[in-house]
């Protein structure tokens, strides 16, 4: 059993342009590359550096994991893509989370809503009605590797979204 320090950070908020043709490439506003920069500036003041960073493959994820990375003095390529992370449920993300080695105690994954918001919900109870763009979830969640987290199992240490945190 091993106490992981889970954080859930759902993408900066992104554009809706036509010329781009599928979801997965949407990139980032204007405002989402500002809101993710205050999201990361909050994190690092939480958290020392992470030992696994792994994002959703799409633009927008992606995009957030790189400005957050940069300022927890991660490089860019230990970044790993996980395409089960795109559009995924609250199943999906507990095999997402059951493969994290034994090794690790920092988790920073990015992704996406609704799945992000039943996740946490799932993992720590009733807590939060909607994980906003740039949002940031640190969970406490004692987890076996291989095994899939049970409901309620874990603890919501804090959710900052925009300027402030809304809990812890």
């Amino acid at each position: 059993m091993m106490n992981l320090e889970l954080i859930l950070v759902r993408h900066a908020k992104s554009l809706y342009n036509d010329y781009v043709q599928n979801d997965i490439e949407r990139h980032l506003s204007d405002r989402g590359y500002s809101d993710a920069s205050d999201s990361a500036i909050w994190l690092a003041s939480k958290i020392n550096k992470p030992d696994l960073i792994i994002s959703s493959p799409a633009i927008r994820a992606y995009s957030t994991a790189l400005i957050f990375a940069n300022r927890l003095g991660c490089k860019a390529d230990t970044i790993q893509l996980d395409a089960a992370i795109y559009e995924a449920g609250v199943r999906q993300l507990l095999y997402v989370v059951a493969q994290i080695p034994q090794t690790v105690v920092t988790a920073v994954l990015f992704g996406h809503n609704p799945g992000f918001t039943d996740f946490i919900n799932h993992l720590c109870g009733p807590v939060c009605t909607h994980l906003p763009t740039s949002g940031v979830a640190i969970i406490h969640l004692p987890i076996k590797q291989g095994e899939l987290p049970s409901e309620r199992s874990a603890k919501l240490k804090a959710i900052y979204s925009g300027h402030k945190p809304f809990y812890g």
